[in-house]
């Protein structure tokens, strides 16, 4: 766990001893599972580095939004919402994935960490009605007219859409793309530790 316990700590995240099993727990759901259901292309440390530290390095700023309901759009193996879920005890996520099979395993972590704050919600994001204070993505999709739309029409009113991005060039591209559907968009630098790539959040109303 030292990989993790030092990554939480270059990331300013409170951790407890309860905290950590969860993650280790996940973690070995997700190595059990990964050859029967493709989850994740990485493992070892890499995996660690480019899916746990990475989904858990939004925790600070997804929290800052003080959210009570949170979508994890096209969330596959859990990430981000698992992670952040263990750090956010106290909020309502709701796990949105399409495929079945990737739903049984969602299903199957969530009820063998015990965590009671999670819902998956096996669908297609444009069959969802529900409002959330929050919709967060992780490599879900580039920020194109149709799904921007789609993202924006599962938001409360005062809700954010919090996605999890790579290049700023990139994302300056899409967002010359939707410009004219959103109000507010904020790109915001996070160093991942131990990952040399460019990673950024993107935050749209």
């Amino acid at each position: 766990m030292s990989l993790i316990t030092q990554g939480l700590d270059e990331l300013s995240i409170k951790y407890s001893d309860i905290q950590l099993k969860l993650l280790q727990e996940f973690i070995d759901e997700v190595m059990l599972f990964n050859p029967k259901y493709g989850l994740v292309n990485a493992e070892g440390d890499t995996f660690i580095i480019k899916h746990i530290l990475d989904s858990l390095s939004g925790v600070n700023e997804v929290i800052s939004f003080n959210p009570k309901s949170i979508a994890d759009v096209g969330s596959g193996g859990g990430f981000p919402g698992i992670p952040l879920a263990i750090f956010s005890p106290d909020v309502e996520f709701h796990l949105i994935e399409r495929s079945g099979k990737r739903c049984n395993f969602l299903r199957n972590a969530i009820l063998t960490l015990g965590l009671k704050n999670v819902t998956v919600r096996e669908s297609d994001v444009e069959s969802v009605k529900d409002r959330f204070d929050l919709v967060t993505f992780r490599a879900f999709t580039p920020m194109e007219v149709a799904i921007t739309r789609c993202l924006l029409s599962l938001l409360n009113d005062d809700g954010v859409i919090f996605a999890y991005k790579g290049r700023s060039e990139t994302i300056a591209e899409e967002l010359e793309t939707i410009k004219d559907l959103i109000t507010f968009s904020n790109i915001r630098p996070v160093k991942v530790p131990f990952l040399g790539d460019e990673r950024n959040f993107l935050i749209l109303k």
